[in-house]
């Protein structure tokens, strides 16, 4: 932890100001108590400031923490191998409009205090950090995700890695430039809720980016549903060998190199005409079976473990989404719509 975040986070439970008891530093306070006048006291160990509320975690949201955890430490690397990064950097920029790493990188740098709610290994953080000169706060409720980030990036100056529940966030209103919320809010107990508690931390004509989960077509709704009314009851070894399984499917359809015509719309199956890969298909119509040959075995394992594990996985339609920012007051500037899923960037009003 760094001295200077002192001045900025504030108690997740009645946001009143930290005082800080340090046992152990170095270059980062390595070991800490923080304590608030009104009694509530929290950890930093590691380098990093623990400030999740264990207690008033909804049950659904501790398993889904624990899946989290499970993830990250399979895949350590994710986001930092050349080729995870540069897919997900291309799907980033596509999906909220910033059109080229240039676009995006000249915003960052007018921004003075940016969140990452949810950064998970850090992906996201790093490019914030590295494109500003203000200051990055990244959070995630998995211990096991902000440790590795730690490892990853807590050398860079001007970035503070905080475990911490985006519900319940250790800050004053109306202190963030930007946050960004990618893939995230859809694992919470309730995105609706959880993103317009996000929303009250933004400064006005600051912005805010959210991806949530797209809702699908009848059968693969269906499917979703029922697969995983067992897979989240599993514990995290027995899903991933459920996800082995399901990869191997996915890759041997994809192997196929079959292609399909669907000659006319099929509107109550919400299926539309067209030629399709099977794999793909099969993928969007019917079951989870993700495969992706640029990806190694584990990482494709691991996004399917990312969507058959959580207990919290809540899909929205774009009406619902709109809906969100439009009650909130916020102005929307771009709005991206996909199979996948809903990405939207919007301003708040001043």
């Amino acid at each position: 932890m760094k001295k200077r975040l002192l001045e900025f986070i504030a108690c997740p439970c009645c946001a009143a100001d930290f005082r800080l008891s340090v046992s152990r530093a170095g270059e980062e306070i390595e070991s800490a108590t923080l304590a608030c006048a009104n009694g509530h006291s929290f950890t930093v160990s590691e380098g990093i400031p623990r400030l999740v509320v264990a207690e008033l975690l909804p049950e659904s949201q501790r398993s889904t923490q624990e899946s989290f955890s499970e993830k990250w430490e399979r895949i350590p690397d994710w986001g930092y191998d050349k080729k995870t990064k540069n897919f997900q950097l291309q799907w980033y920029l596509q999906r909220y409009g910033w059109g080229s790493l240039q676009n995006l990188t000249d915003f960052l740098a007018t921004q003075q205090f940016i969140l990452d709610a949810g950064t998970g290994l850090g992906r996201d953080a790093k490019l914030y950090s590295e494109n500003t000169g203000g200051q990055v706060f990244a959070i995630d409720i998995s211990s096991r995700a902000i440790n590795t980030a730690y490892s990853h990036l807590g050398h860079l100056p001007n970035l503070h890695l905080i475990q911490a529940d985006l519900t319940r966030l250790p800050f004053r209103e109306s202190f963030f430039d930007f946050i960004a919320c990618d893939q995230v809010i859809h694992h919470t107990p309730n995105t609706e809720e959880s993103f317009k508690r996000l929303v009250r931390f933004l400064k006005p004509g600051g912005e805010i980016a959210v991806y949530v989960y797209a809702k699908k077509g009848p059968i693969r709704e269906f499917c979703d549903d029922y697969i995983r009314s067992y897979t989240t009851k599993l514990s995290a070894e027995e899903c991933y060998r459920f996800s082995e399984a399901i990869t191997k499917l996915g890759k041997s359809l994809s192997e196929l190199n079959v292609e399909i015509s669907v000659p006319e719309d099929i509107p109550l199956l919400q299926i539309e005409a067209g030629k399709y890969d099977l794999q793909r298909f099969i993928y969007w119509n019917v079951l989870k079976c993700f495969w992706n040959p640029d990806f190694d075995f584990n990482a494709n394992v691991m996004v399917n473990f990312d969507w058959y594990h959580p207990k919290d996985a809540h899909r929205h339609t774009p009406e619902e989404v709109r809906k969100w920012f439009d009650d909130a007051g916020l102005e929307i500037i771009h709005f991206d719509v996909s199979l996948s899923g809903t990405s939207v960037r919007a301003k708040k009003v001043e």
